[in-house]
């Protein structure tokens, strides 16, 4: 069962906030900080209308960030940003627009492995 994540506020893009909650939602889970501490990533989310967001996986935490840094992604997740939101705030499953073609995930493929693992441990899928 799927756990809808905290609306955003006023104050940023409904993106961006989705985005900063799903990252805090990740880091409470003490069995996927442990699983990551070894994984340091920078995924690119990206939508057709011109979002760019950044999460940065470190020392097994995630953390929305307003620029890359200067990296190139070692993954990059797009989508248009409806379903980005969606699947971010947990209101719906990655699986369904990525089998249609509307959620794009570039990476290496062990990269694209622990994406699906943390989808899991997150939604429960």
């Amino acid at each position: 069962m799927m756990r809808e994540m905290e609306p955003p506020s006023n104050s940023e893009s409904d993106l961006a906030a989705v985005l900063r909650a799903f990252c805090a939602a990740c880091n409470q889970n003490p069995k996927l900080v442990a699983m990551n501490r070894d994984w340091e990533r920078l995924v690119a989310i990206l939508s057709p209308e011109g979002d760019r967001h950044w999460i940065r996986c470190q020392a097994g935490r995630l953390s929305w960030q307003p620029d890359e840094g200067g990296r190139e992604p070692d993954l990059e997740v797009e989508a248009p940003r409806a379903i980005l939101e969606a699947v971010f705030a947990g209101r719906m499953a990655p699986t369904d627009p990525y089998n249609r073609g509307d959620l794009l995930v570039r990476g290496q493929a062990d990269d694209l492995l622990r994406l699906d693992i943390i989808t899991l441990m997150v939604w429960g899928e």
